[in-house]
This record gives C-alpha cells, sequence and structure tokens, in this order.
C-alpha cells in the first residue's frame, strides 16, 4: 500500500518567495506569429447547440430562472 506524501511544512509560502527573484516575464520573439482562432464549421456548431439545448431546457428550475433573467421592459432594436 502507498502511504500519502509528507505534509507540507508551515513555511512552504516563503519558499515560494524566495524563487522569484526578478519580476520581468520573458517571451519568445515570433514577428511572423498571428495569433487565429480555430475554425469551426457552422452546421457542426449548431449541431452541438441542439443537442445541448435539450439537456439544458431539462434541467431543474430551468424555466424559472429564465423568467427571473427577463428583461421587464418592451424595447425595440
Amino acid at each position: 500500500m502507498k502511504k500519502s506524501a509528507a505534509p507540507v511544512p508551515a513555511d512552504a509560502s516563503r519558499l515560494n518567495d524566495a524563487v522569484v527573484t526578478d519580476d520581468r516575464l520573458e517571451f519568445p520573439i515570433a514577428p511572423d506569429f498571428a495569433p487565429r482562432p480555430p475554425r469551426v464549421d457552422p452546421q457542426v456548431m449548431l449541431r452541438r447547440i441542439e443537442e445541448n439545448l435539450a439537456w439544458r431546457t431539462a434541467q431543474p428550475g430551468n424555466r424559472e430562472r429564465r423568467a427571473a433573467e427577463a428583461i421587464p421592459v418592451e424595447f425595440i432594436l
């Protein structure tokens, strides 16, 4: 049987503070890097929303929660 790890010493926070010697972060230089979000096929996303919607609407208290979040004022966009 495996024994549990030794308890963390009471002064463990001092150890974490001692490790940080410089407040500057060093980031890699990549001038040609262009972050792009992953592309998802709209039909795949709609199918996933459809599957998720049935589960969410079946949750207890869903109607009451939605009614409480509703905006009580009518407006036109």
